[in-house]
């Protein structure tokens, strides 16, 4: 018996980094995350006063959430709100929304899932909200709902935040036409009362990721937003700003980025070795008492057989 549970043991210590680890060490199904990034400088156009405004204080309020009903063993479904607003007066200046289904361990977007931006039917392609468990120096596809595209995430170096290494990465994406406004043609150099002018968006998206988690421990973005007259010049700056998690959302992510490390190290790690510790001292003590128990006799001579012939009556 003590044999077999050593053996036991031994083959759990086993499993449990390899096989048992890896299908327990997913993006949970429950998660609910709120970050927020401001800006105290930011330059923003005030659409009633129809005026640009500059050192604007500036909230951006993402909230990601997890819907477990429509998630599977091995893919994660998020719902993602956005909402961009002046500190001042807590108006808002944008919304936007998200639904993407992502690989619990790789965090690359899957197709399918009622995958949306801005409730319209979109493909994502790449990484999105997270990096994957155990993420590598080297370049990530990142999604941006934005331009509706993903583009390369570059490892630039590592840093270590609030005692945390993280590996940065950083992406360049050129000013890109999103849209088209309807504006008066003042706004944007025209003589005409009214122009549907493109507008453009570029931005400098740098993260700093924990790698063993996958888990984003600070975002920044600087961004900028602008209308263009016929000839393709900037005219009118819609926003333009460097908005960077502020520091309890920071907090939060490397208490969360902690707390899941201990538990991939609990189950990889520190679970296995005292398993396997425990295993082998039970197979020793097993094999002991075996061969103890084989070693002892119950033997008792055999008395010599009587060799007389019984006489016959």
């Amino acid at each position: 018996m003590v044999l077999a549970l050593g053996t036991f043991l031994v083959v759990a210590a086993i499993l449990l980094p390899t096989y048992v680890a890896s299908n327990l060490v997913k993006t949970p199904l429950d998660q609910y995350t709120v970050s927020v990034a401001t800006a105290d400088n930011a330059t923003v156009f005030d659409v009633p006063s129809l005026s640009v405004q500059e050192n604007v204080p500036v909230e951006a309020t993402r909230t990601v959430r997890a819907d477990p009903e429509k998630s599977t063993d091995d893919v994660v479904v998020f719902d993602e709100f956005l909402v961009l607003e002046d500190s001042r007066n807590n108006s808002q200046i944008t919304f936007s929304s998200d639904r993407v289904g992502l690989d619990r361990r790789t965090a690359e977007s899957q197709d399918g899932f009622d995958a949306a931006v801005d409730d319209e039917p979109t493909r994502h392609q790449g990484l999105v909200y997270k990096w994957p468990f155990n993420s590598e120096k080297k370049s990530y596809q990142y999604f941006d709902t934005t331009t509706r595209k993903p583009y390369e995430a570059k490892f630039v170096g590592t840093e270590d935040i609030n005692g945390l290494e993280t590996y940065k990465y950083q992406m360049e994406i050129p000013a890109t036409q999103i849209g088209e406004l309807d504006v008066p043609g003042e706004l944007v150099g025209s003589t005409e009362p009214d122009v549907n002018a493109p507008r453009f968006y570029s931005n400098t998206r740098t993260v700093w990721v924990e790698p063993k988690t996958g888990i984003i421990i600070k975002g920044q973005e600087k961004q900028n937003q602008t209308l263009r007259d016929a000839s393709g010049a900037d005219k009118l700056t819609l926003f333009s700003g460097t908005l960077t998690f502020d520091e309890q959302t920071v907090d939060e992510a490397v208490s969360l980025a902690k707390d899941t490390i201990s538990q991939i190290n609990l189950v990889s790690r520190v679970a296995p070795i005292v398993l396997g510790i425990l295993g082998v001292i039970l197979i020793v003590v097993g094999l002991f008492l075996a061969l103890r128990g084989g070693g002892k006799s119950s033997y008792r001579p055999v008395q010599p057989a009587d060799n007389r012939t019984p006489v016959s009556s």
